[in-house]
């Protein structure tokens, strides 16, 4: 089989995959629907995705991947992003388009059947901490931020979120001004 043509599959079955959860919901998220909206026979879904943890797996690390490439992205722009990883996290996070956002509640209800679904998740979130130690505004600052964000996306997530369209404004923006205080000194210096 050709290697490009694997790939597309692949990626055809979890954009199915997605867009089956963004539109229907998480219960609607099983092997026969995701075969049918790919179009593709289920042993064509199977040969990519042997089992549907198999197929949640893969659809959560290309959310992290997604991430991490809107971080490479916003750090190669250049500007207040390419010193301040912090930042980058920040408006890479909160720029989540709200499909993604369906997705990642399915994704957080099939770790609480599956809590081993999360392990490249709990790595990817400890690899990025590990970055945030040699930052000028110190660990803690960063910590905190990124717990900020976290907190507000799981709120929004759950559709337990307290906050207007105003009141979110307000709170990402406080969010950017303490993200900001993470940027190198010279680069504070420059603004």
């Amino acid at each position: 089989m050709n290697a490009s043509i694997a790939v597309s599959s692949r990626d055809r079955l979890l954009d199915a995959a997605e867009d089956l959860v963004s539109a229907q919901g998480a219960t609607s998220l099983t092997l026969d629907a995701v075969a049918k909206a790919a179009g593709v026979s289920k042993g064509g879904l199977l040969y990519h995705f042997p089992t549907k943890e198999a197929l949640l797996q893969a659809m959560l690390d290309r959310h992290l991947e997604e991430v991490d490439r809107r971080v490479a992205t916003l750090v190669a722009e250049g500007g207040r992003y390419a010193t301040n990883p912090v930042l980058a996290y920040v408006r890479a996070l909160l720029e989540t388009i709200p499909a993604k956002r369906a997705v990642g509640a399915a994704l957080l209800a099939a770790s609480a059947t599956n809590p081993a679904l999360m392990q490249p998740c709990r790595q990817h979130y400890a690899r990025s901490l590990e970055r945030l130690g040699a930052l000028p505004c110190g660990f803690e600052r960063a910590a905190t931020v990124l717990l900020a964000v976290d907190g507000l996306l799981l709120t929004e997530l759950i559709q337990m979120s307290p906050f207007t369209p105003e009141q979110r404004e307000r709170v990402v923006a406080e969010l950017v001004r303490l993200a900001d205080a993470c940027a190198p000194a010279d680069e504070e210096s420059r603004r």
